[in-house]
């Protein structure tokens, strides 16, 4: 059986390691590019932070062409949020890039590790209880069904924007309130805290104006991310950013979880790491 390479990247790779080591599997932490017979390689989550170089903690910027550049046919890749580009370089190379954020066991449990850790980042960040307090969430994918499902057991009065009728409705099912974006004007001043969980700006410079600078707002969404940081300053607001909140505050969960996806894999392929 062939070593399992892991890419040095945040706490998750070295405890995604520690459970290869203790299920059977030869995993070992690499700190260079200096690829010779690895067939499978474990990379970041994401993959990328900026889409053109690779997620790792030991280059600040080294390209993915680069890295492809170096790999051998018949390698296997893992890594979270895979941009498609590089899937299809990967099959022009006989190189399989296999992205472990769309296995649905990932995606699910890392949305509820996000939701515990936004917790710990909105206790941490403001000044009064969230019992009672009024929470919008922009966003009710498996992110924002988990925040608010655990908002709302904290006794918050809680509030859904989404641009998908059955989302809102869903919401509406579960006891919360719903917020149509027309709606936005008479109703955005009146929350304590805003949560984004969608890479796309939903509030505009007119909403931004409106909401109270005593709102905290926090993000969770990736890039391009959904609030603008130029009107945040320009209404004098409080943002907090929360990027990788697994890796941040559960890495050892986290990583367990990539660790498990990645051997059903091998093991569903029969590759077996060898």
């Amino acid at each position: 059986m062939n070593v399992i390479t892991i890419l040095s990247g945040d706490n998750r790779q070295i405890f995604a390691a520690d459970y290869f080591n203790q299920h059977g599997y030869n995993a070992s932490m690499k700190t260079n590019f200096n690829f010779n017979n690895e067939k499978v390689i474990v990379c970041g989550t994401p993959f990328s932070k900026d889409g053109k170089n690779i997620n790792c903690d030991f280059y600040s910027s080294f390209p993915i062409d680069t890295f492809i550049s170096l790999l051998k046919p018949g390698r296997i890749i893992f890594g979270g949020n895979i941009p498609q580009w590089v899937m299809e370089e990967g099959i022009e190379n006989d190189i399989v890039f296999v992205d472990v954020l769309k296995d649905k066991n990932v995606v699910w449990n890392n949305a509820m590790l996000t939701a515990e850790g936004l917790i710990g980042k909105i206790i941490l960040h403001t000044d009064f209880a969230l019992n009672g307090s009024k929470v919008l969430v922009i966003g009710f994918g498996k992110c924002g069904t988990n925040i608010a499902s655990r908002l709302f057991s904290l006794n918050c009065n809680v509030t859904i924007y989404d641009h998908t009728p059955e989302h809102l409705s869903q919401a509406s099912s579960y006891g919360y309130n719903i917020l149509e974006i027309c709606d936005f004007d008479k109703n955005i001043h009146d929350f304590d805290i805003i949560i984004n969980t969608v890479p796309c700006e939903v509030l505009t410079d007119y909403h931004m104006g409106l909401i109270k600078n005593s709102c905290i707002l926090f993000e969770i969404a990736s890039k391009p991310y959904g609030f603008n940081k130029e009107l945040v300053n320009k209404y004098n607001l409080s943002l907090i950013t929360c990027p990788g909140l697994p890796g941040e505050t559960a890495p050892k969960t986290a990583g367990e979880l990539i660790a498990q996806s990645i051997i059903s894999y091998l093991e569903r392929t029969g590759i077996n790491g060898s």
